[in-house]
């Protein structure tokens, strides 16, 4: 039977915005510097997975609002860090999560999924959503990364974004993006995406 899957707790990632409302996730604008701002899409989304992680083991929010979220996203770039291309690999990305863990005793492992650009070699839509079933179903966030959006509207090429939940039935993901949630059409991207693509999550040791 169809049915929705969503992290535990969605509030975990979303950050104070100083007047009572609410960042769905953080921004890569929020970096200071402009190449931050242009390329960060990779490292604020590993800061998420990393800023999950940390609140589950405390039970309660380890940030206080953008400044405290702006450090964290400082620290990972140091190991998540964008080259001329950005992080365009999923490999560049776990490995630099990787590193990111080991310096700072954290236990938990990554596990992946690549999507390449030539369709003869992708894993089927059944292995992503399997993938994603696992991942929420862990309570884990999801970083996607797409190269190329494809006919879905509201998704920007070349970029990371964080998925917090997944639709079965209409094969739709719930992301946080830019400090914003929204819907996207996982499947329709799947199918029209001309470039490669992928994705990357935690799982507890």
């Amino acid at each position: 039977m169809p049915q929705i899957l969503k992290l535990e707790h969605p509030e975990y990632l979303q950050i104070p915005d100083g007047s009572g409302s609410w960042y769905y996730g953080a921004d890569q604008e929020w970096y200071p510097q402009t190449w931050q701002k242009r390329a960060g899409c990779g490292p604020t989304t590993a800061s998420h997975l990393v800023l999950y992680n940390m609140d589950k083991a405390q039970s309660r929010s380890v940030v206080s609002g953008q400044q405290s979220m702006v450090a964290l996203m400082q620290d990972v770039w140091q190991c998540v860090t964008p080259t001329l291309m950005g992080v365009h690999l999923v490999s560049q990305f776990t490995d630099g999560l990787s590193k990111y863990l080991h310096t700072q005793n954290l236990n938990n492992t990554i596990v992946s999924l690549p999507i390449p650009k030539n369709r003869s070699k992708r894993p089927s839509f059944e292995e992503i959503e399997q993938f994603l079933s696992e991942s929420l179903g862990q309570d884990q966030p999801v970083a996607f990364l797409n190269l190329h959006h494809g006919d879905v509207a509201n998704l920007d090429s070349w970029h990371w974004v964080t998925i917090v939940g997944w639709d079965e039935e209409k094969k739709h993901v719930q992301v946080y993006d830019a400090g914003k949630e929204w819907m996207i059409d996982l499947h329709l991207w799947y199918t029209t995406t001309v470039r490669a693509g992928g994705f990357a999550s935690l799982r507890t040791a």
